[in-house]
């Protein structure tokens, strides 16, 4: 099968390019060429290169392909203006739909995140595929680009295209020598008191989530969306287990909600006032003080998925860290 897959060189897509480059599919990658491709190492791909904006070369590595699978995306990083984030995550998304859709591709997958579903308000709650978008005020202007980046999916939907959504929560996996995800292990065992925010996330194995990308891309329905999630977690909780697997004994001392919101003003004072360009600072600390909960029962019924634990995570976390400091 003829493959293209955009966002290739980040830590999702790669990992993805090798598992479907060890079922033998044929794989153009369309990369930028100041991208670095070593996570990609020796694997049999063709590369285009150019830029997602660019709907003529989406339009030109789109042709001839049997299947899309679209996975780049602007992340959240110092510096990156809020106008990037809708150019990239909702133009270039619209570009796909647009190539596909001239050239007939059998299948999209459109890689999203649980950032385009929105925040659960209550802890206990997770969202699900159905939860309704509650951030359009919020000024995450990454959730809020994955979010219409969705809709622009939905459109081609609407014109015949044979679409499929995915919604990763948070990555954790081996990355080169490094593992992602392993901070939390070196934190636990550098200090003997360790704060904690209030909120929580759902954490899941980067290979878990390949695993969810191709049942997808084989069985998911068309203009449907699937949440690839594992554990529920809150910050506490996971710093209680890592404790726990390092047989360690660590005080917690709560950070208050009302400081790590003043912080969230100020980082997003500084980074409109002070510095003009977008700043992470001010989505982690949103985010630090909410449950960003979801739930991937629909995943498990029609795909089959079935990730690891966070237990299981943390022990090859452990691995890593010992291996590579």
């Amino acid at each position: 099968m003829k493959v293209l897959v955009t966002g290739a060189t980040g830590f999702l897509g790669s990992h993805l390019c090798r598992r479907l480059a060890d079922e033998g599919h044929s794989i153009t990658v369309l990369r930028r060429a100041s991208s670095n491709a070593d996570a990609l190492g020796n694997l049999p791909l063709r590369y285009e290169v150019g830029e997602i904006t660019d709907a003529a070369c989406i339009d030109r590595a789109t042709k001839g392909q049997d299947v899309v699978i679209h996975a780049a995306a602007c992340m959240q990083r110092k510096g990156t203006s809020r106008d990037l984030f809708y150019a990239v995550n909702v133009a270039g998304t619209r570009n796909v739909v647009q190539a596909c859709i001239r050239h007939q591709v059998r299948r999209l997958l459109h890689v999203s995140s649980v950032a385009a579903i929105g925040i659960p308000d209550r802890p206990l709650e997770p969202a699900t595929e159905d939860f309704r978008f509650n951030l359009d005020d919020s000024g995450l202007h990454y959730h809020i680009s994955k979010h219409q980046a969705e809709a622009a999916v939905a459109e081609g939907v609407a014109q015949g295209l044979n679409a499929v959504i995915v919604n990763p929560t948070g990555l954790s996996g081996p990355s080169g020598p490094l593992f992602r995800g392993s901070e939390i292990i070196k934190n636990v065992r550098g200090a003997r008191v360790l704060r904690y925010p209030p909120g929580g996330v759902c954490v899941v194995h980067v290979q878990d989530v390949v695993d969810g990308l191709v049942a997808a891309l084989d069985r998911g329905l068309s203009g449907n969306r699937y949440i690839l999630g594992a554990e529920n977690l809150t910050f506490l909780q996971m710093m209680e287990r890592a404790a726990a697997a390092l047989g360690l004994k660590r005080i917690y001392i709560p950070i208050p909600a009302a400081a790590i919101k003043a912080f969230a003003v100020a980082a997003e004072w500084w980074s409109t006032v002070g510095l003009g360009g977008f700043s992470p600072s001010y989505a982690n600390y949103y985010c630090a003080s909410r449950f960003s909960f979801y739930d991937s029962t629909k995943a498990r019924l029609a795909l089959g998925f079935r990730p690891r634990s966070f237990e299981a995570i943390l022990e090859e976390s452990m691995q890593y860290v010992n291996a590579h400091g």
